[in-house]
C-alpha cells in the first residue's frame, strides 16, 4: 500500500482527541424518556466507524509513544547533556595533557597527575552514564528506570550497566585514596604534622567507599538473579533493602569506632583548656548522629528479618 494512506502522528493525535470528545458527546446527548431514539441502523454505522477509527488509533500506538511530547523533551535534554559532558571531557583532556607536561618539567607533583586523570575518568564515566540514559529514552519512550525490577529494553540492561558505571567510578576513587592521599597522610602523621586521628579518619572514610563498593556488587547479584526468575520483585525488594540497610549499619558502625576516641581525646583537652566546649558538643553530636543511624539499621534488619 503507499505511504499517501499511512495516517502520520499528527493525524492520530487528532483523530484520538475527536474520537474522545465524541465518546464524552454521546454520554451527554444519550436519548432521555419520551425523546426519539437514533435509529438503530445508524447508530451500527457509527459503531463501526468508531471501532474502525480505534483500530487504526491502535495500530499507531507505538508511533504515538515514540512521538509523544514528553519523549522529545526527555531526549532533547539528555541530548544537551551529553553535549555539555563531552565537551566538559574534552576541557578535562587537555587540562591533564597540560599537568602532565608541567610534571615532566619538574613544576609540580606527581599527586596533581593522578588527581588530574581521576578528573577525566570521572568525566567520562558521567559521560557515559548519560548516554545510557539517552539511548534507554530512545528505546523505551519512558524515563530511564533504576529498580533492580525494572524490565530489560530491547533485550539490553540498562540498569547493571549504570551500576557497573557507577562501581568504576567508585574503584577509581578508592585506588586514588590508596595510591596518594594515604601516603600523604602517613607521612604528615609521622611528622607529627597531623595526629593519629586523621589517619583513623581516612581509615574510616576507605571503609564506606568499601561498603558503597559491596552494595552495588550485591545489588548487581540481585538483578542478575532477577532476570534469571530465580526471585520474584517482592523478594528482591525485601533483599535490597536488607543490603542497604546492612551498608548502613557497617557505615555507621565505622563512623562510632572513629569518632569515639577522637571525643575523648577532645575531652581531655577540653579539661586542660585546649579546646573549648563547643568543639566537644559537636564531636558528640557527630557520635549521636552515627548511633541513631546504626540503631535505625538493626531496627530495618529486624522488621525485614520477619518478613516471610
Amino acid at each position: 500500500m503507499s505511504n499517501r494512506f499511512e495516517p502520520d502522528a499528527k493525524f492520530v493525535d487528532r483523530l484520538e482527541w475527536q474520537l474522545a470528545s465524541e465518546f464524552r458527546r454521546r454520554d451527554r446527548l444519550k436519548p432521555a424518556p419520551g425523546r426519539i431514539a437514533v435509529p438503530r441502523s445508524i447508530a451500527a454505522l457509527g459503531l463501526a466507524a468508531g471501532v474502525l477509527l480505534l483500530g487504526v488509533a491502535a495500530t499507531k500506538a507505538a508511533d504515538l509513544i515514540k512521538d509523544s511530547w514528553r519523549k522529545k523533551i526527555e531526549v532533547a535534554r539528555l541530548e544537551t547533556e551529553v553535549k555539555i559532558k563531552t565537551a566538559f571531557l574534552e576541557l578535562k583532556k587537555e587540562t591533564a595533557d597540560e599537568i602532565e607536561k608541567r610534571f615532566s618539567l619538574g613544576l609540580i607533583s606527581e599527586d596533581a597527575v593522578l588527581t588530574a586523570k581521576l578528573g577525566v575518568e570521572r568525566s567520562a564515566s558521567d559521560l557515559e552514564k548519560s548516554t545510557l540514559e539517552l539511548e534507554e529514552v530512545r528505546a523505551s519512550g519512558e524515563t530511564p528506570r533504576d529498580e533492580l525490577y525494572a524490565p530489560l529494553v530491547g533485550g539490553r540492561d540498562f540498569v547493571s550497566e549504570r551500576l557497573e558505571v557507577e562501581k568504576k567510578v567508585l574503584n577509581l576513587d578508592l585506588d586514588l585514596c590508596r595510591a596518594r592521599i594515604e601516603r600523604t597522610l602517613r607521612q604528615r602523621v609521622d611528622a607529627g604534622v597531623l595526629p593519629k586521628s586523621a589517619l583513623d579518619g581516612f581509615q574510616a572514610s576507605l571503609a564506606v567507599q568499601e561498603a558503597a563498593i559491596a552494595d552495588i556488587e550485591n545489588r548487581l547479584t540481585l538483578r542478575k538473579k532477577f532476570l534469571a526468575g530465580e526471585i520474584s520483585a517482592a523478594e528482591l525488594e525485601v533483599q535490597t533493602r536488607m543490603s542497604a540497610a546492612e551498608k548502613d549499619l557497617r557505615e555507621a558502625q565505622s563512623s562510632i569506632e572513629t569518632i569515639r576516641p577522637h571525643l575523648e581525646d577532645l575531652r581531655a583537652k577540653e579539661a586542660a583548656g585546649l579546646v573549648t566546649s563547643d568543639e566537644v558538643k559537636g564531636m558528640q553530636l557527630s557520635l549521636d548522629f552515627a548511633q541513631a543511624k546504626a540503631d535505625l539499621a538493626v531496627q530495618q534488619i529486624e522488621i525485614l528479618k520477619q518478613i516471610k
